[in-house]
């Protein structure tokens, strides 16, 4: 079922259409509300007012992007409100695996740490191609800039991760940082 269609069911109460579209978007969505609070609760509320939001909005949606950009845009917006309104110092934790070996945990920490110290306008970039895995166009949809402008943002990112790195470590290897 494509989008047009998807929508078109979501816009008449089609329940089964809308929990089709949670089930395809809900560990991304998720994925993406855990970066922001780091706390699995606070995450689950999020996506859950993610798809309510979407629900709701349902006829505002003018199909002149991807149901996906449309979420992700509520998604990011919920979450830029919901660390507004606790004054959470930090914003992105990724997504750690409770299989990990303590020294790859410790090591995803400090990506994490030194991604906080990212500009934001740096930062949700970095999080939506790395931890997301959004390409640049839709990310740039979801920001409202260009995909060049996202690219010259990661760009940049990596630039400033990779100076932190060998600032504070003397050590940089993108591939065991997760950035390559």
């Amino acid at each position: 079922m494509n989008d047009e269609e998807l929508m078109a069911k979501i816009r008449l109460g089609d329940q089964k259409s809308f929990i089709y579209l949670v089930d395809n978007y809900k560990k991304k969505i998720l994925a993406l509300c855990y970066s922001y609070t780091q706390d699995s609760h606070e995450a689950e509320d999020l996506s859950q007012d993610v798809f309510i939001t979407f629900y709701k909005n349902a006829n505002k949606f003018r199909e002149q992007s991807s149901i996906s950009t449309y979420l992700y845009k509520i998604a990011v917006s919920r979450c830029i409100d919901f660390k507004r309104k606790l004054s959470i110092k930090s914003m992105l934790t990724g997504i750690v695996n409770a299989s990990v070996k303590a020294e790859d945990l410790d090591q995803k920490i400090y990506v994490r740490q030194c991604i906080n110290k990212l500009p934001k306008d740096i930062k949700i970039p970095i999080v939506l191609f790395y931890y997301v895995g959004l390409d640049q166009k839709e990310i740039g949809k979801i920001l409202n800039i260009s995909q060049k402008a996202v690219e010259g943002r990661i760009y940049r990112g990596k630039q400033k991760l990779r100076a932190m790195f060998i600032k504070e470590d003397g050590i940089y290897d993108e591939k065991k940082l997760g950035l390559h």
